[in-house]
């Protein structure tokens, strides 16, 4: 069952509900208010008739100058007051013993069991009135019963009042609120269900938008429209929407990236195993090689291999750094420059480049190993930039509160376009030059993860032909 017909439905049955017990309640306290307004008209009619019994009971003694009437005189002026002046005035009289003396019509109802039991519930000594009602062949009385004493004896008078309209009124009422409250449930229903619907019209908008982001809409938002919670709704639902279309773009790009990662991973392992390839075969086949020749071969398949072997251990380096989570501790910046700049003599020896260091005193927070492979590859890739005999300069120092690293070369430089690719994988300025350095383009990858780690930035200022500077920008929290 849809919310729509939930509510719809619990709706209509705690209206419905409401309206019965309402109209029952109403229509119980009128019934209520108009018994009591019949009872206390029966009261005075049974007093009335009480005291003309009583006074006729003295007439009757008086003119027939006894000192006190028989039970059959009695009884005789009870038979004229109940035929006579008040034969439209249902009523009998009981003895002491509660047998009927006389009685008017119906005869027959002033002796059922119900009233017999009725009147010998009575106490002889009580002065409150009784009263009760009764059904007897279709007719409802409403009887009034009391003790009276007449001439020194007593009596029991029981009047009746025919009180059947009030119910059969009841009735009507009854069956007119059941008929209206019929056609108030279907009025009701219908500007319920209509307003039901208009109010969840939003929900089923929402409904479908968010069947269009699944269906893979991430692009589609809401329009704020409806009650407050509704436009709360959409709003979350359009931050939901929108961090969705963020992680999916993330995850194309990922995806894209690993796809160009791998196709130049194909590529860039393709070349040296060609060229090792090739003139291994060349080795085997060729009958005569001299010296000179095998020396050559071997000499390319030799470079080859150590290309192949750097390309293979930055890769597995740059992959295990995906999930590294690094071990820092309490490193001088000076000291780990120093050690760099020995690490890197050979290079800057073998390719007649000079490198100047210039190093504030201060200690970082770091995993010493990793930031030196850092260092390394940035001044690697500065000294394979530069021409012979040109100088590398390395600045560390603080500026604004952050630890600034510059390593600058007076080398080719790169255009524009180049300088916001250089960070990624594989891609390398003037390949034919970066090839036969040995290089593989995965340097500044390799940079920007382990800068990351580090809570650092790496960004990057060139100019064709006058050389590049690249800067480490330390966040001055890994500062001690």
């Amino acid at each position: 069952m849809k919310l729509w017909q939930k509510i719809f439905l619990s709706s209509l049955c705690l209206i419905i509900v409401a309206i019965n017990i309402i109209s029952i309640v109403l229509l119980n306290n009128t019934h209520k208010l108009i018994i009591e307004r019949e009872q206390s008209h029966a009261i005075s009619e049974y007093e009335y008739f009480a005291a003309s019994f009583s006074n006729n009971a003295i007439y009757e003694r008086m003119r027939s100058e006894k000192i006190i009437l028989s039970t059959d005189d009695i009884k005789k002026i009870g038979t004229e007051l109940v035929n006579g002046r008040l034969k439209n005035q249902p009523a009998a009289i009981y003895d002491s013993k509660r047998q009927l003396l006389c009685s008017s019509n119906p005869p027959e109802f002033f002796q059922t069991n119900d009233v017999i039991r009725f009147v010998s519930g009575i106490s002889i000594n009580s002065d409150s009135y009784s009263t009760k009602v009764f059904n007897f062949s279709n007719v409802r009385y409403m009887v009034v019963c009391s003790a009276i004493t007449v001439e020194e004896q007593t009596f029991f008078i029981l009047t009746a009042s025919d009180v059947s309209e009030i119910y059969t009124l009841r009735d009507k009422q009854t069956n007119f609120v059941r008929q209206v409250g019929l056609i108030s449930a279907a009025i009701i229903s219908l500007i319920l269900l209509i307003t039901v619907i208009i109010l969840l019209r939003p929900l089923s908008r929402l409904n479908t938008y968010t069947k269009a982001i699944a269906d893979g809409n991430y692009k589609i938002r809401i329009r704020k429209r409806g009650s407050r919670e509704f436009r709360e709704l959409a709003d979350n639902m359009n931050i939901m929407a929108d961090s969705i279309q963020i992680n999916a773009a993330r995850l194309e790009k990922i995806a894209e990236d690993r796809q160009v990662f791998i196709a130049n991973l194909a590529h860039e392992m393709k070349t040296p195993l060609t060229s090792i390839l090739g003139f291994a075969d060349l080795m085997q086949i060729k009958k005569n090689v001299s010296d000179k020749e095998r020396s050559e071969y071997a000499g390319i398949i030799v470079e080859e291999t150590k290309r192949l072997r750097s390309l293979s251990g930055k890769l597995m380096e740059l992959i295990a750094l995906g999930g590294t989570e690094t071990e820092k501790a309490p490193v001088s910046l000076p000291a780990m420059i120093k050690e760099t700049e020995a690490s890197l003599t050979p290079i800057l020896t073998k390719n007649s480049v000079t490198l100047s260091c210039s190093c504030e005193d201060i200690t970082i927070s770091a995993d010493e190993e990793l930031f030196k492979s850092l260092l390394y590859n940035i001044i690697e890739n500065a000294v394979k930039a530069s021409a012979i005999g040109q100088q590398i300069e390395l600045r560390a120092g603080m500026s604004d509160g952050n630890v600034v690293i510059a390593v600058t070369d007076h080398g080719i430089g790169m255009t524009e376009e180049d300088a916001k690719k250089v960070f990624e994988p594989f891609y390398m300025v003037d390949k034919s030059r970066s090839r036969k350095a040995g290089g593989a383009g995965l340097g500044l990858a390799l940079c920007v993860k382990i800068a990351e780690l580090h809570h650092a930035v790496l960004t990057l200022k060139s100019k064709l032909g006058e050389g590049t500077t690249v800067y480490i920008i330390i966040s001055g929290e890994e500062c001690l």
